[in-house]
């Protein structure tokens, strides 16, 4: 969003040293453009409930398998965590000599946006109800998964 500014000697006041030099330049009484970037906040709710999710997992989870051939014990809500990155594609890879490199993304508020937060949370859900819940033997903490990935 595009807004005016006018330097004045009480207004416009900078936030870093970076910014204070170029408002050193400006002079008082000019009107100059700004440009406002502003970033939704993600839920904390939405958080606590993916980690509460992580946390159910790593209970009640021992292993994944991630790709045919490759299994990924879980033995906490960060490998949990860390198995749901895999699992939703949430990584770059890179091909090297003999093999590929996969680097798992953030999923830390500064970020991921809320959209793709959103995004991510749906094959979150996917790959609970695809791949993880059929390796879950007793149908009520079953059941509590489905309800906490839902």
């Amino acid at each position: 969003m595009k807004v005016w500014l006018e330097r004045t000697f009480t207004g416009a006041r900078a936030a870093d040293a970076e910014s204070a030099e170029i408002l050193k330049r400006i002079p008082i009484g000019t009107t100059f453009e700004g440009d406002i970037v502003t970033q939704k906040k993600r839920s904390n709710a939405w958080h606590r409930r993916y980690w509460a999710l992580m946390s159910m997992l790593a209970e009640n989870v021992e292993q994944v398998e991630i790709e045919p051939g490759v299994t990924l014990p879980i033995r906490d809500a960060e490998g949990a965590h860390v198995a749901m990155k895999y699992l939703t594609g949430l990584y770059d890879s890179y091909a090297i000599k003999g093999g590929v490199v996969r680097l798992l993304k953030s999923t830390a508020f500064e970020k991921m946006s809320p959209e793709q937060w959103a995004a991510y949370w749906r094959k979150v859900l996917d790959a609970v109800h695809e791949r993880l819940l059929p390796g879950v033997e007793l149908p009520a903490v079953e059941e509590e998964i489905a309800r906490l990935a839902s």
